[in-house]
């Protein structure tokens, strides 16, 4: 082979290597998300948690699960419900508004349910762990932000909607 092709190969080669060399060093010592247990395990080491935050924490989200399954179960009714009677031309409209309103009313029960769950998840922690979370928080949110910006997948389904100006949820 040439000398005048050979140096840009070698070139070339040596990039792509130094490229993904930069980029699988990124993915070390860091738990990956999706993984079984990745997040309870962050939180657990973050915030040296004690045993019995650690069973308090357990039970908490064993009883939220359970709420969760009630309420989408409850839903999933109103919405088979509601489906049959949108296909139906004779149906009555007084009867879907309010399938429309028990779903409405269902959800903003959750939100409500949310919210004060999260206050009493915050209970078990002491304010020190409190400010750790916090920060661990802040930092998520910078890297999403950093992702949106680079056009993450919410970046790209933000530009199909109309932009980066506006939020979407």
């Amino acid at each position: 082979m040439k000398k005048s092709k050979l140096v840009p190969l070698l070139s070339f080669v040596l990039m792509i290597t130094f490229i993904y060399s930069l980029a699988s060093a990124q993915a070390v010592n860091r738990p990956k998300a999706g993984h079984p247990g990745w997040g309870p395990q962050v939180l657990k080491d973050a915030l040296q948690l004690t045993p019995e935050q650690e069973k308090k924490l357990e039970e908490f989200r064993q009883a939220r699960q359970q709420e969760a399954k009630v309420h989408r179960e409850k839903m999933d009714q109103l919405r088979t419900e509601l489906r049959k009677l949108m296909v139906d031309p004779k149906a009555d409209e007084q009867k879907i508004n309010s399938l429309i309103d028990q779903m409405a009313r269902g959800r903003a029960d959750r939100m409500k349910a949310s919210y004060k769950n999260r206050k009493e998840w915050e209970k078990i922690f002491t304010p020190e762990q409190l400010k750790k979370l916090e920060e661990y928080r802040q930092d998520f949110r910078h890297r999403r932000e950093t992702r949106l910006d680079r056009g993450g997948k919410r970046g790209r389904l933000m530009m199909r909607r109309g932009g980066f100006g506006r939020e979407i949820y």
